[in-house]
């Protein structure tokens, strides 16, 4: 279970996602650090993906496989996210229809300077060519935004109050001071979506990561919101991928060996070459299977 808000506006585009995994159906506390969301940057435009539903492929975070199976081909916007939608068909379509999961993945986009707002999902509404419900199958809707959308997803979504809704849809007619006001809002937004929540443990963790997208797709801004207690917990995973190469590879050999070789334990060789690994794997597509699946 989740908490996914997306603000789309011809200022920017606003994600915010928690971080709390748990088995289905038990709902089991799995980790409070998981990361929900993957910036895409294209020779078009850019989008921002967070999503709600099935938390893990195999051992792999929704985002990180999507981040595999997207890497290593530098497509356009409209054929990534075609390629996403046809990868998670093939990849958990069944999974997700035998579990009885709705899952979604919402997008914040801008293509040629205009904003989109795009929803990729296996969720049908019944008409007279075929049954509602969940199918195996994921399909998209799109919508160019001329003022402003605000896309909401998960069982945390229910959560968010009707006065919240409201300011949500309010601000996002306007052009903030600054964007970190919208990314505190919608911290703030969650964090009061969470404590609303009374199941334990709660389907929403009371952190979340907030992203902040500009129309041309550069200077994103990335927030860890919640309270400082669970400081400790955020997540530190680079979500980005640019021009098909997947910048979370490299940033996480980075982390990782950046402790050892300041403090000797690695040589510069050694760094280099773990660098140069990290950065052939970057474009290197793997997941692009189907695997075990963990609802979230």
């Amino acid at each position: 279970m989740t908490l996914a808000i997306t603000l789309v506006t011809p200022n920017g585009v606003w994600g915010s996602t928690d971080h709390r995994l748990t088995t289905y159906p038990g709902g089991r506390l799995v980790t409070d650090s998981s990361v929900k969301h993957v910036v895409i940057r294209c020779h078009d435009g850019s989008a921002l993906l967070s999503y709600t539903g099935l938390g893990r492929v195999g051992r792999l975070d929704v985002s990180e496989w999507m981040r595999g199976v997207l890497r290593g081909q530098s497509r356009t916007l409209d054929e990534t996210l075609i390629d996403l939608s046809q990868q998670a068909t093939a990849c958990f379509g069944a999974e997700a229809k035998a579990l009885g999961v709705f899952h979604v993945f919402l997008a914040g986009a801008f293509l040629g300077g205009e904003p989109w707002a795009v929803e990729i999902k296996n969720l049908r509404q019944p008409s007279a060519f075929w049954t509602g419900g969940i199918h195996a199958q994921f399909e998209t809707a799109a919508i160019r935004v001329r003022d402003s959308v605000v896309m909401g997803a998960g069982s945390g979504w229910d959560a968010v109050s009707t006065k919240d809704r409201e300011l949500l849809n309010k601000v996002s007619n306007r052009k903030p001071r600054n964007p970190e006001d919208f990314m505190r809002l919608l911290g703030d937004v969650n964090q009061r979506a969470a404590d609303r929540i009374k199941s334990r443990p709660r389907s929403v963790s009371r952190s979340c990561t907030v992203v902040f997208m500009p129309p041309e797709g550069d200077g994103i801004q990335r927030g860890w919101y919640g309270p400082d207690e669970e400081r400790h917990l955020a997540p530190v995973d680079l979500s980005h991928m640019l021009f098909g190469i997947d910048l979370g590879e490299v940033s996480r050999t980075i982390l990782k060996d950046f402790q050892d070789i300041r403090e000797g334990r690695i040589s510069d060789e050694e760094f280099g070459r773990r660098v140069e690994k990290a950065g052939k794997k970057s474009v290197e597509p793997k997941g692009r299977h189907s695997g075990d699946v963990t609802p979230t």
